[in-house]
């Protein structure tokens, strides 16, 4: 076995996979005899399950069982429709009378805080935002923007606006990702 390498264990009951981590004997860095476990819930519309005790360790017998509920489809679904409009108002509030210069980046980070700040108020639980603003000169350039994600079709979204006056242009993203 090589130093701090991984071993999958496998299914430990129905609704739950476990990933363990054995440190060699060798290592003088060990704390403890028992290895590390870390529960990863798999994904399905709506699970029940109980937590299990670590190995090498015992509960009280008088304990209850805590049940953790997992909810994988958001009871009420995003509105990027809403949040574009949200971004509209803001962006061509702020960048009406702005010039392109080395002060953008201040300015992009300024709207990225706003939006998500304004889009936070529509109150949709367990959705994660991320908004992201790039501004740049309009002035005989190309720019290709792309971004890579995993995520659920299902409830997981994203809207986008393109800004452009006489000298910059500005495009803003703002990714909804549900929290399970």
């Amino acid at each position: 076995m090589q130093k701090g390498e991984k071993h999958w264990k496998g299914h430990q009951e129905k609704s739950k996979t476990t990933i363990r981590w054995k440190i060699p004997k060798e290592d003088p860095q060990r704390k403890s005899s028992t290895s590390l476990q870390i529960p990863i819930p798999r994904r399905c519309t709506s699970t029940w399950t109980t937590k299990t005790e670590p190995r090498g360790q015992r509960f009280p017998s008088n304990r209850d069982e805590e049940l953790i509920h997992y909810q994988t489809i958001p009871e009420r679904r995003f509105s990027t429709e809403r949040a574009c409009e949200i971004i509209k108002q803001i962006v061509d509030k702020r960048l009406e009378a702005v010039e392109y210069s080395c002060s953008c980046s201040v300015i992009s980070k300024e709207l990225s805080d706003s939006i998500k700040t304004a889009v936070k108020k529509l109150l949709y639980d367990r959705y994660k935002l991320v908004c992201y603003v790039a501004i740049g000169q309009l002035k005989d350039s190309v720019v290709n923007c792309s971004s890579r994600a995993i995520w659920s079709p299902t409830s997981d979204t994203f809207t986008e606006y393109i800004y452009k006056n006489r000298s910059l242009f500005a495009v803003c993203i703002l990714f909804a990702v549900y929290k399970e």
